[in-house]
């Protein structure tokens, strides 16, 4: 599992489908960027996910800001998979 140009991300194709995650964690760049661009605070992430110490986030944030088209196709990936999962579970509601 390579760590990438920020100390704390690493890629492992056998954790969170090889997206970058904190190291040690199951935490994605993606999820911690996405809480951010929802008004989470620093202080608020790490509250949420307690795992994490406030560098792994500013790591996750600059990772995120300097690999922003990696990162925005795995938030899409994720946004695809809500809506197939809604579309699925309305399908077979009678």
């Amino acid at each position: 599992m390579p760590k990438l140009d920020q100390r704390n991300i690493e890629q492992d194709p056998a954790r969170c489908g090889g997206q970058s995650v904190v190291v040690g964690t199951r935490i994605r760049v993606a999820t911690v960027l996405a809480c951010y661009r929802q008004g989470m605070s620093v202080e608020e992430i790490v509250q949420q996910y307690p795992a994490l110490k406030p560098a792994d986030v500013h790591d996750a944030l600059a990772y995120a800001y300097d690999h922003m088209d990696e990162i925005e196709a795995d938030l899409a990936a994720d946004d695809e998979a809500i809506v197939k999962a809604r579309h699925g579970s309305s399908a077979t509601t009678p």
